[in-house]
């Protein structure tokens, strides 16, 4: 048995006037400025717990009808398991539903969406991601990024990068990287769209993540302090974070 305990906010920032990050959290999916905080408790056997941030692609026509295309798709129906076959596919349905409608709505010619998140079972959780997006672990003091961000420099802007796969019709097949970890000890998360980590240095998201993992309140209080960060400097984009604590026990009662 895990304990989930999770905290969720999006924020359309200091300069944006639409807010294009979607975040999906089992069932729940984000309105313009949403919060979200739950407890949770998995269970050998029960469907996993999906929490996904996705950032519809600045720029581009409907960029957050595509984050939410993508949220919608990934909370669609439970997933049958978090190996990588099966986050592919999942994944894989997300950019199919973006590239249905970019390629049937008029005006909507373009739309596209990264995506990063976890699956949870009681036991493992699985990491994946498509595009800049990112998803991070905090253990023992240090914060590591367990994806890779899909971009390279921008050949025709000093200082620029462009994406390199995203959930959109530019990118026929997306490959999502997966990695799969067991839950052996707490372990604090962090699912965040670039908004965060564009304006957020590490050594300032290690001490606002660095609170006492699962216990009550920390995630929501570390939620709150990342968009605060962001927003004390300026932030230019839509800033999203999912903070989210896996404690493995024995079974026992329903958290509280």
């Amino acid at each position: 048995m895990t304990i989930l305990r999770v905290a969720a906010k999006t924020h359309v920032g200091r300069v944006r006037t639409e807010n294009q990050d979607c975040l999906l959290l089992d069932a729940w999916i984000s309105a313009r400025d949403g919060a979200y905080a739950r407890n949770h408790t998995l269970r050998a056997g029960e469907a996993p717990y999906v929490a996904a941030v996705c950032d519809g692609m600045g720029g581009h026509a409907g960029g957050s009808v595509a984050s939410r295309l993508a949220a919608a798709s990934l909370g669609s129906r439970p997933w049958p398991g978090i190996d990588s076959e099966v986050v592919i596919e999942q994944v894989g349905a997300a950019a199919r539903a973006i590239r249905t409608v970019s390629d049937d709505v008029h005006g909507l010619r373009g739309l596209g969406s990264t995506v990063a998140g976890v699956a949870v079972t009681a036991t493992r959780f699985s990491v994946f991601s498509v595009g800049d997006s990112a998803v991070f672990r905090i253990a023992e003091g240090s914060v590591g990024e367990l994806t890779v961000p899909d971009r390279r420099p921008d050949p025709h802007r000093a200082g620029a990068m462009v994406l390199t796969q995203s959930l959109s019709m530019f990118t026929s097949c997306p490959d999502p990287a997966v990695e799969t970890y067991p839950i052996v000890r707490p372990v604090r998360l962090l699912i965040c769209s670039d908004g965060l980590t564009d304006v957020v240095a590490p050594d300032v998201l290690r001490s606002l993540l660095s609170g006492p993992v699962g216990r009550a309140g920390e995630a929501e209080r570390a939620a709150t302090d990342l968009i605060a960060a962001a927003l004390g400097n300026n932030a230019p984009d839509n800033v999203s974070v999912i903070v989210v604590d896996l404690v493995p026990s024995e079974p026992a009662g329903p958290v509280r």
